[in-house]
Formats: structure tokens, sequence, C-alpha cells
């Protein structure tokens, strides 16, 4: 998708401001020449000059174009990962961090038109080395199901 660049100086613009708005509660640091809100607040400045800057340049064509992957049929393709993503949040507390990943990983090989059997080992290779990962070595709280608690 690509937006107009009025657009995005638009959305800099109350970025900046939610940047600034944000650091009015901060506290100043006794002793400090500048406080914990100095560089965010010149961030927040620094997005409200450059959206200006988008804003008054002159800029021709449609505030929102869509690019050729979403008009085709890989626009499923792009609808499943999205979807995926909530989806795994939203089941992930109840099947468990191994179960949701590979489930998830499965469904957008196939998809992507991949096969049904190297697709799911795949997936499963792919949630435990991910588990492997993150749950042991990092030490990441991840969700736990009946996996998980067969495993520890």
């Amino acid at each position: 998708m690509q937006l107009n660049d009025r657009l995005i100086g638009a959305l800099a613009i109350c970025g900046g401001v939610a940047i600034i708005v944000g650091t009015l509660g901060f506290r100043e640091l006794p002793g400090q020449q500048f406080g914990s809100a100095f560089f965010p607040r010149i961030v927040g400045t620094a997005l409200i000059l450059t959206g200006a800057a988008m804003l008054a340049m002159r800029a021709d064509g449609p505030w929102l174009r869509l690019p050729a992957l979403l008009r085709g049929a890989a626009k499923w393709q792009v609808a499943a990962a999205l979807a995926s993503v909530i989806g795994w949040v939203v089941v992930s507390p109840y099947l468990g961090f191994i179960a949701t990943t590979t489930l998830m990983i499965w469904i957008l090989i196939l998809v992507a038109g991949g096969r049904l059997v190297p697709a799911a080992l795949t997936a499963l290779v792919m949630a435990c080395l991910l588990y492997l990962v993150f749950g042991i070595l990092l030490r990441v709280p991840l969700p736990f199901g009946a996996i998980e608690r067969f495993l520890t």
C-alpha cells in the first residue's frame, strides 16, 4: 500500500504531537541540565517539522494506492498472515505456544501453496526450534499448554 506524502506528513505531525504530549508528565532530574523529556521532545519537534514540510510539498495523485500484491490472488496470503497473528494471540493462551505456532505455520505454508505432509513437518520443527530458542535459552515467558506441561 502506498500512501500519499501528504497523508504521511499528517501522520508524522500527529505522532510528533503525541510524543510531546506524552513527555509532559516526565519528571525533571535534579542537578541535570537536560531532563528525561528533552530528547523525546526533540524527536517530536522533528516529526512535526518534517510532517509540515511534507504537507507543504506539492504532491499529485490519490491519497492511497494499493500495490499489485493486494489486487491479485496474493491478497489472500496477506490476509492469512494478518489473520494468523490475530488468531495466534487469541488461541495461544488455550493451546500453548508449540501447538498454536505449529498450527499457524502449517496453515500459512498451505495457503502459500505448500504440500500437506512437508508443511506439517516444517511447522512442527520450526515451532520446536522457536520454543527452544525463546522459551528455554532466552527464558521468554511463552504461553503454556499441554505440550509444554509434558516437556517440563
